[in-house]
């Protein structure tokens, strides 16, 4: 069985769920980097690679418990480089006690992407930015949506393609949704649930492939007597 999204450039098939047999998770989490930074929440920093080019983003936190996006650039095994500033508009006083961002760079454009949630003074929710010039500068953030829940993201790219898979902030129940673009990021033109309504969604970790997106998440149950938690894949076809 599959699911078929109407999709702008062609639609997006999801295959069912999977629990069990399904191909191993990859991680979003990063092991110890070598970036100084008093300020910096230890448990958010995550990093990606592109070609010599090692990528990490983290939160810094102010002293009045907001938070910058910082993100910083290793060229050929060097050490880390100056960190650049990629959103300050965090007006929220969660210190480090927020979802992590997450990274992404693509070898053959050279951007960098990043996804997070975040409170600015607009409104909270998910957004996303990213860099033309690895990692130099940032343009400025646009939201995926908005909504009060925190929520843990994932992006990924392929060449032109960039997907961002999010906790849906505004869900009662814990569902997992996906924003997809095919300009780099420039416009995100659609947006589609795909996580089942009945479920218990959280933790996305999605990648691309040439027309292809593969997604984890962590399906939690309704039943307090039954398993806590269960690892959850599907992948769909974005022609």
């Amino acid at each position: 069985a599959v699911l078929v999204v109407a999709c702008k450039g062609g639609p997006v098939v999801w295959t069912d769920p999977v629990f069990a047999s399904r191909p191993p998770a990859p991680t979003d989490a990063t092991p110890a980097v070598k970036v100084s930074d008093p300020s910096g929440c230890p448990e958010s920093f995550r990093n990606t690679s592109s070609g010599q080019n090692k990528y990490t983003a983290w939160w810094r936190v102010q002293p009045d418990s907001s938070a910058l996006l910082m993100v910083a650039r290793s060229s050929g095994g060097s050490d880390w480089g100056f960190a650049v500033v990629a959103d300050s508009t965090d007006h929220g006083v969660r210190g480090c006690n927020r979802p992590a961002p997450s990274i992404a760079a693509d070898s053959a454009s050279g951007y960098v992407h990043v996804a997070y949630f975040l409170e600015p003074a607009a409104g909270a929710g998910v957004f996303f930015a990213h860099s033309m010039d690895s990692a130099a500068t940032f343009h400025a953030p646009v939201p995926i949506v908005f909504g009060h829940n925190p929520s843990r993201v994932s992006v990924a790219s392929f060449a032109d393609r960039v997907v961002v898979a999010y906790e849906d902030p505004n869900a009662q129940q814990r569902l997992i949704d996906v924003a997809l673009s095919r300009t780099m990021g420039h416009l995100f033109e659609s947006r589609m649930q795909a996580t089942m309504d009945n479920g218990n969604a959280s933790s996305p970790t999605v990648r691309l492939g040439s027309d292809s997106i593969f997604l984890w998440w962590t399906e939690s149950s309704h039943d307090p007597f039954g398993e806590a938690s269960r690892p959850a894949y599907r992948a769909a076809t974005w022609r």
